[in-house]
């Protein structure tokens, strides 16, 4: 294999542009020390020094001008960004200082480009950090805890005539139902109708095991579909009460658990990562409406310390965006062409639920995710 085999097509976040001529500067940091009345200095080695690339590059043709704008949009975008090198492959980089780009009358049809790189290396580690997964964790026990008592508190059937129990047995046999529905196994939580502690605590072990932000919003609107209970007499009030106890325990206990989840999991891009932020802040504030004191509280503990978690992991997440491809591709030509690395296709594939990866049809929009 040759040289010339072994170069690559230059380009930048997937801009691509002709190289006329690089170099890189590159070195270790060396600090000279001479003292007085020594012969012999002592240099201390400092490390490696920061490679940079510098780049006399251009664009050419009879679309030059788009090119050109795609390529000074890739050079202003915050952050580092990969280069594929003509030379030296593919590098994480940051621009330095300000790219330079020439153009004239004489020299139509094409722009010129001096850009300086530099490679962009690790962030470095802070000496402490906030654990803000432990702490919704510890905010979401600290919420159960009184969402329980809460309950256990409102909830109660001794001393009552026996269709009270009756009510609250057909209210815990819906929620037996709708557990066995999302695939939450527990123990037959109506055959305790007359323990609320033993209510509370199993509803607790069971919405424990939640995986998803499907099953969560299965079991959300709980209740939805129970018949006000009139409150005439004092029975029909503790009635009322029970089925408004069972019906806040649910909505609660499920709520809190899925915001824990929300902690647990991984997102592939910043989007899902705040729309899932904002989806349980929000149902978060609609649940705080209708709440005694302590558990408003509890749950405006568990709001604030869900949304600097999923902020602070969101803004370390790629962006999606929309790509068009011009023709017809495979996933494996348009992975290579986004990302230089055909590997990719299938989060291409998975993204948009394509069935026929090797015929990707032009002119359609695809969901991908930044560089």
């Amino acid at each position: 294999m040759s040289w010339r085999d072994q170069l690559q097509p230059a380009s930048f976040r997937g801009v691509e542009f002709k190289v006329a001529s690089h170099d890189m500067s590159f070195g270790r940091r060396a600090q000279l020390h001479e003292f007085p009345l020594r012969d012999k200095p002592y240099v201390e080695d400092l490390g490696r020094k920061a490679r940079t690339y510098n780049i006399e590059a251009y664009v050419i043709g009879p679309d030059y001008m788009a090119q050109r704008d795609k390529l000074i949009e890739a050079l202003e975008k915050h952050g580092p960004g990969t280069l594929v090198h003509r030379y030296y492959g593919q590098l994480r980089v940051q621009v330095l200082g300000e790219p330079r780009v020439r153009e004239s009358n004489r020299e139509g049809g094409w722009a010129q480009f001096s850009m300086v790189f530099v490679e962009a290396g690790e962030e470095p580690r802070p000496l402490a950090t906030i654990d803000t997964r432990q702490k919704v964790a510890a905010s979401s026990d600290n919420a159960l805890g009184i969402v329980q008592q809460n309950f256990e508190s409102e909830y109660a059937t001794e001393g009552l005539p026996g269709w009270v129990t009756d009510s609250s047995r057909t209210v815990l046999g819906k929620l037996d139902q709708t557990l066995a529905n999302v695939s939450l196994v527990t123990d037959v939580i109506s055959d305790y109708v007359t323990l609320p502690s033993q209510i509370s605590s199993r509803l607790v072990s069971a919405m424990s095991s939640l995986t998803g932000m499907t099953q969560y919003r299965s079991l959300s609107g709980f209740g939805a579909d129970l018949l006000p209970v009139p409150t005439t007499t004092p029975s029909r009030i503790q009635q009322a009460k029970n089925q408004a106890a069972v019906v806040n325990l649910v909505r609660r206990v499920s709520l809190v658990e899925a915001t824990r989840l929300s902690s647990q999991q991984n997102y592939d891009s910043q989007q899902e990562a705040i729309s899932i932020r904002d989806e349980l802040a929000d149902d978060l504030d609609t649940e705080m409406l209708t709440a005694d004191d302590d558990t408003y509280i509890a749950l405006q503990s568990l709001r604030s310390e869900m949304v600097r978690d999923l902020t602070d992991r969101a803004a370390k997440l790629k962006q999606v965006r929309n790509y068009t491809p011009n023709a017809t591709l495979p996933a494996l030509v348009i992975a290579h062409t986004l990302y230089q690395n055909a590997l990719r296709d299938q989060d291409i594939v998975a993204r948009n639920n394509i069935s026929h990866p090797g015929f990707i049809r032009g002119g359609n929009a695809l969901e991908v995710l930044n560089a």
